[in-house]
């Protein structure tokens, strides 16, 4: 079966794949395009690696070379931009069961904020328990002692912090999204 490319200024633009009659019987690139459009039309069917959309593609003298697009370089605010929608890995080495990824979106940022602010002016958590029910990034709720949370809250804000200096250029490195509290 014939595989083939249209080419649209350097650039794989669209993949042909093969077509078949009522038979069975691969029909024709010249039978299924204007002969302007089919003559335009590269054949890959013998290439090791098919090319796909958006690929490079060169001809030199007759012969056609393809290879797959340079990825694009995020700049240091659009790399912390996709570090911020990631969130944070905490992992506790007392309570396993704060383990897991937390979202550092600005809501969240002053959910935690709020929290860790009620506990440092002694009133506890909003609920007035001991213990706090707080949501990792996929929902999963993780109860948090007063210790634990503050531990938490000081986790997430110097990875913000780290994040928010690599985007004004203070700092060239963006830091690990993993952190471990007590």
């Amino acid at each position: 079966m014939s595989v083939y490319v249209r080419i649209q200024s350097g650039i794989v633009a669209e993949i042909i794949a093969p077509m078949l009659d009522g038979s069975g019987v691969e029909i024709p690139i010249a039978s299924r395009f204007y002969p302007l459009v089919a003559a335009t039309l590269v054949d890959v069917t013998a290439y090791a690696v098919e090319p796909r959309p958006g690929w490079v593609a060169t001809e030199s003298s007759g012969a056609w070379a393809f290879s797959a697009p340079v990825p694009v370089a995020l700049s240091g605010a659009q790399q912390a931009a996709v570090a911020f929608s990631a969130g944070i890995q905490i992992k506790s080495t007392a309570t396993a069961s704060l383990n897991g990824t937390y979202s550092i979106d600005t809501l969240s940022q002053s959910d935690i904020i709020a929290i860790e602010t009620g506990l440092n002016a002694g009133k506890g958590f909003p609920d007035g328990s001991t213990m706090f029910n707080y949501p990792d990034a996929s929902g999963i709720m993780h109860s948090f002692s007063e210790a634990d949370f503050s531990n938490f809250a000081a986790a997430v804000r110097d990875y913000v912090y780290a994040l928010r200096s690599a985007v004004a250029g203070i700092s060239t490195s963006l830091p690990s999204p993993a952190a471990t509290i007590p």
